[in-house]
């Protein structure tokens, strides 16, 4: 689903999926209580009676790769002193090691912050901030609005211009008015092909007297009735008349701006990367350029995301991509040919990745290895270019939900810094010192969701 619509039509869909997790949610609800635990209250030293109870809260791991390496210690607020109210769209770490955060809506600003948390400077930015990074030459790259800055480490700029994806993309606007008025009447037929669906589902229970119905079918009765009343929303929002024209032309401009957003920028040996929509479609392209943002080529095409979200990083080792409505991460060359691909989508265990859309966000440490972050669960691990599993970070206590969660990392591998979008913080980890732990783990193997839910049914 997420392949083919964006987050704010797919609204319906989601609400379904969740409610039709609740009951394997209430099965695991203890275990679920546990892994939850903010780090950021439960990342005191424990002694060993501490330790055992806490322990078997959890599910215990198979090895030492269940136990975190990092605790959360320190959250960055960028609203804070006389610095006037703004909002946090992205993030990242200066070549000195300070958080750059990529703030407001147009003019934008960036302030620099030491992980501890101190002010240090800011300046205003002319586009508004959706992507930013430090690239290997030392300069810091934006993107926003279809423009693409590069500035010195003061904040100076020193090139500004167009995106090449926005010129694909408004060249033809025909295009996207038909994807408009197509896209339009499948969902009208998706929602009443789910509608259909469900009131069957819901007949065949209610058809039973309720004194012979089994406790779950009972719970299913009003998860049904749930899942219904919101695809009946969503089938009313799309209406059964064709679109006007006036509301085509107002879609057509909706869809050219969602399109010409930046989700990401990154560089690397004089190679810059960025991800944007597809100018035809609803999956993500990943263009590459020169250091003057020049000779643009699409590389990478038909990737998945939602939530307007798609990370693609660089580094000397290829371009790694979080590729979260495939719940995986993808590993290129710089060429735009696949070297490899890890994860699966998985509500338990170390290997998979949680939640509905994950990973969201990846980043690369000083010894090569690739860092990826969950939203929902606010877990980072850790793993080789290879995808092999390294370590279990640990998890920090954000805002629940389906959003960016840019991750970076010190050099010395110390600190490790996650974006919470909703509070407007960057929150940040370090390194646990020998012997001390914390009340979470995990277990390095667990089922699938679909094996879940449907144990969890009666399937």
């Amino acid at each position: 689903m997420h392949s083919t619509y964006s987050c704010k039509q797919l609204l319906g869909f989601a609400v379904a999926a969740n409610i039709l997790f609740s009951t394997f949610q209430v099965s695991v609800s203890l275990a679920e209580d546990a892994n939850e635990q903010s780090p950021a209250t439960d990342a005191t030293e424990l002694t060993a009676t501490e330790e055992d109870q806490a322990e078997s809260t959890v599910d215990a791991p198979e090895n030492s790769l269940g136990r975190p390496t990092h605790k959360q210690v320190n959250t960055i607020k960028i609203n804070v002193d006389d610095l006037a109210e703004t909002s946090l769209k992205c993030f990242c770490l200066s070549p000195t090691g300070n958080a750059l955060a990529a703030c407001g809506t147009g003019p934008g600003e960036i302030r620099e912050f030491t992980p501890t948390g101190e002010f240090v400077t800011s300046w205003e930015v002319d586009v508004k901030p959706e992507a930013i990074n430090v690239g290997s030459d030392g300069n810091i790259y934006v993107a926003g609005a279809g423009k693409l800055l590069k500035l010195t480490p003061a904040g100076e700029v020193l090139l500004e211009q167009a995106a090449p994806h926005v010129a694909a993309i408004t060249e033809n606007p025909e295009k996207i008015r038909e994807e408009i008025i197509n896209q339009t009447k499948r969902m009208r037929e998706q929602f009443d092909e789910q509608i259909k669906v469900y009131k069957d589902m819901l007949a065949k229970i209610e058809a039973k007297p309720e004194e012979e119905r089994s406790e779950e079918e009972n719970q299913q009765v009003g998860m049904f009735e749930q899942v219904l009343k919101q695809y009946e929303e969503m089938s009313e929002r799309y209406g059964a008349e064709e679109l006007t024209e006036e509301e085509i032309d107002e879609k057509v401009a909706a869809s050219i701006e969602y399109k010409t957003r930046i989700a990401s920028i990154s560089e690397a040996d004089g190679e810059i990367f960025i991800a944007t929509g597809s100018a035809e479609g609803y999956g993500y392209d990943v263009w590459k350029m020169d250091s003057e943002f020049a000779n643009g080529e699409v590389i990478i095409t038909e990737l998945r995301g939602c939530c307007g979200q798609m990370d693609v990083q660089c580094c000397k080792n290829g371009v790694f991509v979080a590729e979260n409505s495939r719940h995986r991460v993808s590993r290129y060359d710089t060429g735009g040919t696949m070297v490899t691909s890890w994860g699966k989508q998985a509500r338990e265990g170390l290997h998979g990745f949680g939640s509905c859309c994950n990973p969201m966000n990846v980043a690369f440490g000083s010894d090569e290895s690739v860092y990826t972050a969950e939203s929902t669960t606010g877990r980072i691990k850790k793993f080789t270019p290879e995808g092999e599993l390294i370590a279990l970070i640990g998890k920090v206590d954000l805002v629940p939900g389906c959003k960016k969660v840019a991750i970076a990392v010190a050099k010395d591998g110390g600190n490790v810094f996650m974006l919470d979008i909703t509070r407007n913080e960057i929150l940040v980890m370090d390194r646990l010192q020998p012997g001390e732990t914390v009340a979470y783990s995990e277990s390095e193997s667990g089922g699938s969701i679909l094996d879940a839910v449907k144990k969890s049914l009666g399937f």
